[in-house]
């Protein structure tokens, strides 16, 4: 909560500690993959050699909080229940960025992984903007594909708690409905977050409106959200554009659960 410049000075003071570290224990294979020359995307492999299924795994923190250590742990975690390779970008933040550079950044990662998987064996897997970035990365592919580009789809999306820049009237009122609710996303941050996304940049609506994106040709996608979290009031929305586009999505839902509640082990009593 704050003005923009709170906000991201807050974002500052955490990320000086954080930061992409390759991790040195035995516990997982790892391979760092450079992106664009400069950033930073970790391979985790639970067996000495690649597995037939991965997982493009994008963390959230609103695009202004960088990873930690713990999502390694998180990574492995899911490597194992899963049986697949995890893929995990280190994307560039917007308090230097344009949230757009992170939509290609996680494309460049993707077009990485093409090259040892095949599409319908790779699945995307986001957290909060996290969510956005893997939904974002679908209308990216439709428009490079819509100029020539033949880029094919991967075979499944999970995105939890994905959100957007509310644009419509409804949007924001439910928002507003919900914060009443949510213990963890303040209502006015959603307002805010179109200035921080865009970091003075001319951005193009349809990456900001994420739930108002470009989904034909979408993967099977399902969608998780508590019931008690502001950024429920996408689902509708995310809901109307894959039934206009001709794709199949689930949402569930947690009823009174808070924001990105399938993330956690166990959660407390109140």
């Amino acid at each position: 909560m704050g003005t923009k410049e709170e906000v991201l000075a807050k974002a500052v003071k955490t990320n000086k500690k954080r930061s992409f570290v390759m991790p040195v224990d035995t516990k997982a294979h790892y391979t760092d993959h450079v992106i664009q020359e400069r950033y930073h995307c970790l391979e985790i492999n639970i067996e000495k050699t690649r597995r037939d299924n991965a997982v493009l795994f994008v963390f959230g923190g609103g695009m202004i909080i960088g990873s930690y250590k713990a999502d390694v742990g998180l990574s492995r975690k899911i490597a194992k229940t899963v049986y697949a390779d995890i893929w995990f970008p280190y994307y560039p933040l917007c308090h230097e960025h344009d949230m757009f550079e992170n939509v290609l950044m996680i494309f460049d990662c993707y077009k990485e992984m093409l090259g040892y998987y095949r599409p319908e064996n790779i699945v995307l897997l986001g957290f909060p903007s996290g969510g956005e970035m893997i939904l974002d990365l679908i209308t990216y592919i439709n428009e490079l594909n819509d100029s020539g580009e033949n880029i094919p789809m991967p075979g499944f999306a999970v995105p939890v708690s994905p959100g957007g820049v509310p644009v419509t009237e409804k949007e924001k009122r439910a928002i507003e409905a919900l914060d009443k609710e949510d213990t963890m996303i303040p209502a006015e941050y959603m307002c805010l977050a179109r200035e921080i996304m865009c970091h003075g940049r001319d951005i193009p609506e349809k990456y900001l409106a994420t739930a108002h994106g470009d989904f034909r040709n979408a993967p099977e996608t399902h969608f998780y959200y508590g019931s008690a979290e502001t950024l429920y009031a996408f689902a509708p929305s995310y809901a109307e554009s894959y039934r206009k586009a001709g794709a199949k999505c689930v949402i569930h839902v947690g009823k009174g659960m808070h924001h990105c509640y399938a993330l956690q082990y166990s959660i407390p009593r109140m």
